[in-house]
Formats: C-alpha cells, sequence, structure tokens
C-alpha cells in the first residue's frame, strides 16, 4: 500500500552507463551458497527494487535516480514530481 519506496543502494557507480544501469535494474552477483536454491544465491542492488512502485533510489556517492512502472502514470506526471 506505500506509495513509494527509498532504494538506498551502497554501490557508487561513477560513469553515466553505470548509474543508468544501477538505477534502471540494479547490480547483482551469483555468490556460491550451499543453501540456496541451486547452490546459487542472488546479492546485488537488484535486490532492494520493487518494481510495482515509484522507486527513490539513492547510492552510496549521492548518485540518485527514479525508477517505476510506466503503465499505472504517465511519465511527464513523475518527471514534474522529481523536479518540484
Amino acid at each position: 500500500s506505500a506509495l513509494f519506496v527509498v532504494c538506498l543502494d551502497d554501490c557508487e557507480p561513477e560513469t553515466l552507463d553505470d548509474r543508468a544501469a544501477n538505477m534502471l535494474h540494479g547490480s547483482y552477483d551469483l555468490v556460491e551458497r550451499t543453501d540456496a536454491h541451486e547452490g546459487l544465491l542472488q546479492t546485488g542492488t537488484l535486490c532492494n527494487r520493487w518494481y510495482d512502485k515509484l522507486q527513490l533510489i539513492i547510492c552510496a556517492n549521492g548518485a540518485a535516480g527514479i525508477n517505476f512502472e510506466h503503465s499505472a502514470v504517465d511519465g511527464h506526471t513523475v518527471l514534474r514530481f522529481a523536479s518540484d
């Protein structure tokens, strides 16, 4: 029932491409774990994403962005929200 989610990422994307990738789909890594399904555990910033909500994503170095599921609201509405 939340209107939006704040995602606090511990990564520090430096380049524009790294920032765009992190804001769009997050980072991930597969870690071998015997207690995980098929022996692999997925970790990274994608684990704190809720794609059915408006997400305010803030990285450790201050890089920030917004990600949202576009069928619920028009892009112009979110851009106005972000700019105000």
